[in-house]
């Protein structure tokens, strides 16, 4: 009888090495058995029901075909329909990621002309700022020259305003 470890049906079934075992632990002890190294391993009738479990086959029969061909006993129109539903289930997720990338790119076109607002804003708030500090900087200078000539003029003069 033909027997699997864990690591060996967790690599034909695509799955890690500790799912699988997770998975073999909760099979009956009937399918379960320790081999001569005291490794776990589960038997044929076990892998069959993983197969049930996981809903893939990796057991196929294989024959030896007089033209030195293996040929897989299987039904040809289950396989057609098998790979047939599994292209169509690729390619509803293909359109669903292309759908994604489509909303994405035009959030993208979105942010872009809200970057670009923006800036615009970003720059009159510059050139604002700077043309304030260019209006306080004259009103600073004005303030000093007419202040300049009154520190010359006597009390009297300020005072009066002569």
């Amino acid at each position: 009888m033909e027997t699997k470890t864990v690591s060996e049906l967790a690599e034909l079934f695509g799955v890690t090495r500790q799912a699988m075992n997770k998975r073999v632990k909760t099979l009956d002890d009937e399918y379960v058995e320790k081999n001569e190294k005291n490794v776990t391993v589960v038997n044929l009738s076990g892998i069959h029901a993983l197969e049930h479990l996981y809903g893939k086959i990796v057991t196929a029969k294989a024959e030896v075909v007089e033209s030195h061909e293996v040929a897989v006993k299987a039904d040809d129109s289950a396989v057609f329909e098998m790979l047939s539903s599994f292209m169509k289930d690729k390619n509803t997720e293909i359109d669903r990621l292309q759908q994604q990338l489509k909303t994405k790119d035009e959030q993208l076109s979105t942010k872009d002309a809200q970057i670009a607002q923006k800036d615009l804003q970003i720059k009159k708030q510059q050139e604002l700022m700077e043309k304030a500090l260019t209006d306080q900087k004259n009103f600073l200078t004005e303030l000093q020259k007419e202040m300049i000539p009154e520190k010359n003029k006597g009390f009297f003069s300020r005072l009066f305003g002569k």
